[in-house]
């Protein structure tokens, strides 16, 4: 059988059309999530990538970042080896969409979410927020998926109607997107087999931030003399909110 061959600016050798045995699972060095074929690589160096991860194109303009392009890297270039996602809020260590002059990356899966979306939770549109729809810098908002804090600098998928948000990235192995009324498509299919994964390590995270939180919280009651308040933001709505 002849194997279609690439070079890719990222390695050094020529990278192979490889198709996984049964059972195997190898993680992307581009986007760190479990390998599906179809993928390329090199077996000597351990070095594999998605076919879509192998495809993704060297700059990008995107519309959380008009001011510049952003350019495609194969590792990080900041000191610590590792960036944070201006999108999600986690770490990286491998490709980033980065703008040096910003210091601004995105992991190549948040760079390619769609600003709409479907997914089973909810009955609705979620559209893609660059940043908190609190505008009360008071409010937390919490994830409907997965119930922890959401950062106000990173994505949410929100339907204003509902009140209804989440995590960008709790909502990737939940995409059901409609195309034509009934198809289901995902550009980044592969990132449902990581989902759960991706899930754990949010919940984890935040259920820490929750704790201290509320630590903070008891501590400022007891020295202030005054009570904690946690309520919904107006009668007509399902979220609850944690106000400091």
């Amino acid at each position: 059988m002849k194997f279609q061959e690439n070079q890719h600016f990222s390695h050094k050798h020529i990278l192979n059309a490889l198709k996984l045995d049964i059972g195997e699972e190898i993680d992307c060095n581009a986007c760190e999530n479990p390998i599906t074929d179809p993928l390329h690589g090199c077996n000597s160096c351990h070095y594999y990538l998605h076919d879509e991860c192998l495809n993704t194109p060297r700059s990008l303009q995107h519309i959380c970042h008009p001011s510049h392009p952003l350019t495609l890297l194969p590792n990080p270039t900041y000191s610590s080896r590792s960036f944070s996602c201006n999108g999600c809020g986690s770490e990286g260590n491998a490709f980033s969409f980065s703008c040096a002059h910003c210091e601004f990356d995105l992991h190549i899966y948040c760079a390619k979410l769609p600003v709409k979306i479907f997914i089973d939770k909810h009955p609705h549109e979620l559209k893609l927020l660059f940043n908190s729809p609190c505008k009360d810098e008071n409010v937390v908002f919490v994830c409907d998926v997965c119930h922890g804090t959401v950062n106000r600098d990173n994505w949410v998928y929100y339907c204003s109607h509902c009140d209804f948000g989440t995590h960008s990235n709790c909502t990737t192995g939940y995409v059901t997107r409609k195309e034509e009324g009934n198809s289901s498509q995902s550009g980044n299919e592969y990132l449902m087999e990581s989902t759960a994964r991706k899930v754990e390590q949010i919940e984890a995270y935040n259920k820490a931030q929750e704790k201290l939180m509320a630590a903070t919280l008891k501590a400022q009651i007891q020295a202030e003399g005054s009570r904690a308040v946690l309520d919904l933001v107006d009668s007509g709505s399902h979220r609850k909110y944690y106000y400091y």
